[in-house]
């Protein structure tokens, strides 16, 4: 299965409350080469890299169809859409955006639950959890593994919110109100006795209480980039595989991300720049997710801009389309582009 991070977060100049809300960001306002490329009646960008599509708005129904049909050109089977509840309108421009395109031309979606991680309220959490999976997850558009919706649990690695009893309340709390649910859990640790050993391969790992955790159906990670730094398939295949297999062994699957490359260099002063190798990057992950028999690939990401992960078109590459291309070709097809959206 193939799946893409999605994210609902972007407005236009003109919104009434969040103008060009994730298109910049306040430290790109004093950022040089921010302040270097932006263009007329826009503000210095977040990313490195401008859409081909312009800068959008979320909730834009055109915008999420163009997505979509462009997902289905690349062998997509469906986003793993960022999910921040009602912060800033994203719950709307979820249902009037991706939601709806996805139920409109049998696309697939699930959340990718970032407020796992980011909630001051345990009790109201386990709420939300429940109130929009009842929403949403039986929606004819919304992702089913194994019959059950799914949800992935978004931790960050050095400071997560749950744990295993945590999330055992969790499932016991939801599935008690909604039934059974595909849980995928984002859970990466670092080994400080491999790395010791010089065992690289292995300096990346499933904390072992997790791995004897009941209850989760796939283990998984958003991102390396956040937990180790790697471009090529040599520094890839083997963790990946560790990683894999340690999943496998326990009864579980595994979710590997794959990225095209990341750029974070117009917000940040100690920025992290993978380079995309002209596609080379994004192949080499394909290769070392597929090696390792990973059971779920996720692209991280289709359009995360101001980390300038995308595969989604940019103007800036020779080939806007490149690495939807290379998503094709991995999938054993030939990708059309859909047309512009909006009469661009």
């Amino acid at each position: 299965m193939l799946l893409a991070n999605y994210y609902v977060w972007y407005r236009k100049g003109d919104h009434p409350q969040w103008p060009w809300s994730n298109w910049t960001r306040k430290e790109a306002v004093g950022n040089k080469a921010a302040q270097a490329a932006q263009r007329p009646g826009e503000p210095p960008l977040a990313t490195s890299a401008y859409p081909l599509a312009g800068l959008y708005d979320s909730a834009d129904p055109a915008i999420a169809e163009w997505h979509v049909k462009l997902a289905q050109a690349a062998g997509i089977d469906g986003f793993l859409v960022s999910w921040w509840d009602a912060v800033k309108g994203r719950d709307t421009a979820f249902e009037t955006g991706i939601l709806a395109a996805a139920e409109k031309h049998g696309f697939k979606i699930a959340l990718l639950d970032e407020r796992a991680q980011y909630h001051n309220d345990f009790a109201w959490y386990k709420n939300m959890v429940v109130r929009v999976l009842t929403k949403y997850a039986g929606n004819r558009a919304y992702l089913r593994i194994d019959g059950k919706p799914a949800l992935y649990l978004y931790q960050v690695a050095s400071n997560p919110t749950l744990d295993p009893a945590k999330f055992a309340e969790l499932k016991r709390f939801v599935e008690s109100k909604v039934g059974p649910v595909y849980w995928i859990v984002d859970k990466i640790a670092h080994d400080h006795a491999a790395a010791r050993a010089g065992e690289e391969d292995k300096v990346k790992r499933i904390p072992e209480e997790w791995l004897g955790a009941p209850g989760v159906d796939c283990f998984a990670f958003y991102s390396t980039f956040s937990n180790f730094r790697a471009h090529e398939y040599g520094q890839l295949a083997g963790k990946f595989r560790y990683m894999t297999e340690l999943a496998h062994n326990a009864g579980t699957r595994m979710l590997l991300p794959v990225h095209p490359g990341h750029d974070n260099s117009r917000f940040r002063d100690d920025p992290y720049i993978m380079p995309r190798r002209d596609g080379q990057t994004l192949r080499d992950y394909l290769r070392a997710a597929e090696d390792a028999k990973a059971d779920i690939v996720m692209v991280t990401s289709w359009n995360e801009w101001p980390e300038t992960t995308v595969v989604e078109p940019s103007e800036t590459w020779p080939d806007p389309y490149l690495y939807l291309k290379i998503l094709a070709e991995w999938q054993g097809r030939r990708f059309e582009p859909p047309p512009l959206p909006n009469g661009r």
